[in-house]
C-alpha cells in the first residue's frame, strides 16, 4: 500500500462534476426491515443527518428511504471538490457538510453547503505529524457534531472545538501534552462520541489511566479518565440497556462497559488482535437491542455479549474465522450482521452472519475486497479500498447485486466510509469528494 503524498494546493471554491454512466436494471423494491433504532438517539435529527462516525444512530444505517440503486452518473452527481490527504469520514449538519483532512502542513476543517458545493468556512491548524510507515500522514479520526459545534482531534492529540456556524475555535486542548498517549506506528485516529454534553475519547493515555477519557463539551474539562491500556482505532458507544447507560469500548485488550457518569469499568473481556504496524483493533462496537458485537483481525474474530437485566454480561458466542474485519465498520439489519473479513488470505469477502448464532448465511467475493458500508432502504450501499462501489440488496438468503460499476467512482486506497444525507450520497478519497443526488425521483 503506497503512502499518499500531502498536497500543497489551494481547496478550489467552486465545485466541478462529471463521471460516466453506469445502469443495470431497476431493483425490486425492498421489504419493510428492522434497522433497530434505539430510544435514546430519537432527538438527534436535531444535530444532523450524519454528524458522526456511524450516523445518528451509531450503527452505519440510514432512516432515508426511495433511494435509486441503478446508476451514478453525470446526471445526478451534483458536485466534486479537490481535497487533500487522509481517512477521516465526512460528517454532515442539516444543511452543511464538514470534511477534515491534510493540505501540506496544515490539517484543515471545512465546511460546504451540502447540495452546491460552495465554501462557507475554513478553519486550518498546523501539524508537522508524518506517518512512520506506508499509510496517510492523516487525518486519520472523523469529526463528531452536537447542535453548536463540531469536535475533532488531529494527528498530534490536538482536540478542537469549533462553532459550526462561523468556524471560529471555540477552545483547543493538547492532549499530548495532558494525557501522552502511547507512541506507535499510527497517530491517533479513534472518533471522538459527543453525547449529552460530554465527550468521550478512547485516547490510550499513558499518564495515570487514561486510556478512556471523558470531557466537557462546553468547556473541555476533564470530568473523569479511566482504564490502563493501550489505544485502539475503535469509537466509544453509548446505550441504555435495562434501563442503565453503558460505555462500551474496544481497547487495545478489552471489550469493555464503563459507568459514563464516572469511568468506573463495570466489566471487561478480552479481545482484540496482537498489535503490530499492520494489526489494531479498529473496529468499533456494534449494540444491537441488547446485545455488542465486536469484531478484530487479522485472527481476532467477532464476539456477541448479551447484556443482563443487572449490568452484567453473557458471551452468546464467538468465533475467530467468520468475521474479522481489521477497520471496516459493521452493521446489523433484521438479526443479520454484515461486514468485510480480513485479507489475511489475500480475498476479503463481505459477509452476512446470524446475529442469533454467528453462522456465515452467505458470502461474496467480489473486488471490493475490504470495504465500508451503510444500510439504508433496504439496500448496503458498499465502497471499496481500491475505489470500487456497489449496492446490495439486504437480504439473509443470498446475496443481490444491484449496482456495481465496472469502474472505480474514487482511487485508492478508499478507507473513509461512505455517507448518506438528505438523499445524497457522499464518497471520498485522498484526493477528492464526490456528492451524487442518489432519490428515486431524481434519476427517472
Amino acid at each position: 500500500m503506497s503512502a499518499v503524498g500531502c498536497s500543497g494546493s489551494s481547496v478550489p471554491e467552486s465545485p466541478d462534476s462529471g463521471s460516466p454512466d453506469t445502469q443495470i436494471e431497476k431493483p425490486i423494491p425492498a421489504e419493510k426491515l428492522d434497522y433497530h433504532r434505539r430510544p435514546e438517539f430519537i432527538d438527534r435529527e436535531q444535530v444532523g443527518y450524519w454528524p458522526n462516525l456511524a450516523g445518528p444512530e451509531f450503527n452505519s444505517t440510514s432512516p432515508e428511504t426511495n433511494f435509486s440503486s441503478n446508476r451514478l452518473s453525470d446526471k445526478n452527481r451534483l458536485w466534486t471538490i479537490e481535497i487533500g490527504s487522509g481517512y477521516s469520514t465526512p460528517v454532515v449538519g442539516r444543511d452543511d457538510l464538514y470534511i477534515f483532512h491534510r493540505l501540506g502542513d496544515e490539517e484543515i476543517i471545512e465546511c460546504r453547503d451540502l447540495l452546491k458545493g460552495g465554501l462557507k468556512w475554513k478553519f486550518g491548524s498546523p501539524t508537522a505529524y508524518e506517518c512512520p510507515v506506508e499509510y496517510s500522514d492523516g487525518p486519520y479520526s472523523t469529526p463528531a457534531l452536537d447542535e453548536n459545534y463540531l469536535y475533532a482531534i488531529g494527528t498530534e492529540s490536538k482536540f478542537y472545538c469549533i462553532n459550526r456556524a462561523d468556524g471560529e475555535l471555540k477552545w483547543l486542548r493538547d492532549l499530548q501534552l495532558d494525557y501522552e498517549p502511547e507512541a506507535w506506528d499510527f497517530p491517533v485516529g479513534s472518533s471522538p462520541l459527543v453525547i449529552d454534553g460530554r465527550v468521550y475519547l478512547n485516547l490510550g493515555g499513558t499518564k495515570g489511566k487514561s486510556t478512556i477519557v471523558a470531557l466537557d463539551a462546553e468547556s473541555s474539562k476533564t470530568i473523569w479518565t479511566s482504564m490502563e491500556d493501550g489505544r485502539s482505532y475503535a469509537t466509544p458507544r453509548y446505550a441504555i440497556i435495562h434501563g442503565i447507560p453503558h460505555l462500551i469500548v474496544l481497547t487495545d485488550h478489552y471489550l469493555a462497559s464503563l459507568n459514563p457518569e464516572d469511568g468506573a469499568v463495570r466489566w471487561q473481556v478480552e479481545f482484540g488482535v496482537e498489535k503490530s504496524p499492520n494489526r489494531v483493533n479498529a473496529v468499533s462496537p456494534l449494540i444491537v437491542d441488547d446485545k455488542i458485537i465486536a469484531t478484530a483481525g487479522p485472527g481476532g474474530g467477532v464476539i456477541c455479549l448479551q447484556v443482563q437485566p443487572d449490568g452484567s454480561y453473557k458471551q452468546l458466542w464467538t468465533d475467530r474465522r467468520n468475521l474479522d474485519s481489521q477497520f471496516n465498520n459493521i452493521t446489523c439489519v433484521s438479526g443479520s450482521i454484515y461486514g468485510f473479513t480480513s485479507k489475511w488470505n489475500r480475498q476479503a469477502l463481505l459477509r452476512c452472519l446470524s446475529l442469533e448464532t454467528g453462522e456465515i448465511q452467505w458470502e461474496w467475493a467480489s473486488k471490493l475486497m475490504r470495504g465500508s458500508m451503510i444500510a439504508a432502504d433496504g439496500k448496503l450501499f458498499l465502497l471499496g479500498e481500491e475505489g470500487e462501489f456497489a449496492v446490495v440488496e439486504l437480504r439473509s438468503d443470498r446475496v443481490e447485486v444491484l449496482l456495481e460499476p465496472e469502474e472505480p467512482v474514487l482511487k485508492g486506497p478508499s478507507y473513509s466510509a461512505p455517507v448518506i444525507a438528505n438523499g445524497n450520497l457522499i464518497l471520498r478519497d485522498e484526493h477528492k469528494l464526490q456528492v451524487w443526488d442518489i432519490q428515486e425521483s431524481s434519476s427517472e
